[in-house]
């Protein structure tokens, strides 16, 4: 008769590794969204500000002003 040696439970060790490859992918995304934020986040205010331009609520030197603010 052949005897299976488990040894360290070896499906349970595949199950434990996919499962830590799933943590770090899902912290990758997570991570990678939340830095995206700013970017995302700056991107609408100078959309807004050029609606704001665009619709006279500003003129050109406020306008520039802003821009350098929100860029830097």
């Amino acid at each position: 008769m052949i005897e299976i040696h488990w040894g360290y439970f070896p499906p349970f060790g595949f199950l434990f590794f996919v499962l830590l490859a799933g943590l770090l992918i899902s912290n990758i995304i997570m991570w990678r969204r939340r830095n995206g934020g700013c970017y995302r986040d700056s991107h609408n205010a100078l959309s807004l500000l050029e609606k704001r331009l665009v619709s006279g609520e500003i003129d050109t030197e406020e306008y520039q002003k802003i821009k350098e603010t929100l860029t830097n």
